[in-house]
């Protein structure tokens, strides 16, 4: 697995952002072709990494992708000289311009698959404006997922970002935190 530091990756993608032509295609721009969904779901899996670092844990991360086993990255920090490790499965409310028909209980109902996995983490990027209800399913109907984040955006140029879980808990909390900044570092 190749670790990375998930704010290098959002500073990096950011400024790639910024520095691309203003006539670039709208979904080139938004990650959001075939040949960039790996960057987009990367982009993803940063801005949870880093919000858990930031907010949560309050030490440094690394995050790796992977697509091989049934998780799509994991989130490596250390405490007390010992390696600790969360893999989590992204899921996504895309757009509504890019799929209006997908919703919240979709998202749901897919999670049954993972029943069993105790040690799997879901986060739900919500990428359009929706309501959620913190006690979708009653205890017989929730999944069998060790926890379930939703991650979102707060702000139209994309600087405020939010997590709110773990939603399976009896005390899910909201955690705010700033995209970061810093300089670009293609290395």
């Amino acid at each position: 697995m190749l670790w990375v530091d998930p704010k290098q990756v959002l500073v990096n993608l950011r400024c790639i952002e910024l520095n691309l032509p203003d006539q670039i295609d709208k979904r080139v721009r938004r990650l959001r072709t075939n040949e960039l969904k790996e960057w987009h779901e990367a982009r993803h899996a940063a801005l949870f990494a880093f919000g858990i670092a930031d907010q949560v844990l309050k030490t440094p991360v690394l995050v790796s992708k992977s697509q091989d086993r049934d998780f799509d990255f994991v989130i490596r920090w250390q405490i007390d000289n010992a390696d600790h490790f969360y893999p989590a499965q992204l899921k996504e409310l895309p757009p509504d311009d890019l799929n209006s028909d997908v919703t919240l209980s979709d998202i749901f109902n897919k999670l049954k698959k993972y029943s069993g996995t105790q040690d799997l983490s879901v986060v739900i990027s919500l990428n359009r404006r929706t309501r959620i209800n913190l006690e979708p399913w009653g205890d017989s109907e929730k999944p069998q997922i060790r926890e379930l984040w939703y991650l979102g955006c707060e702000a139209l140029d994309q600087t405020r970002w939010f997590l709110y879980g773990s939603v399976l808990s009896n005390n899910p909390r909201k955690y705010e935190f700033g995209y970061p900044e810093g300089d670009p570092n293609f290395a």
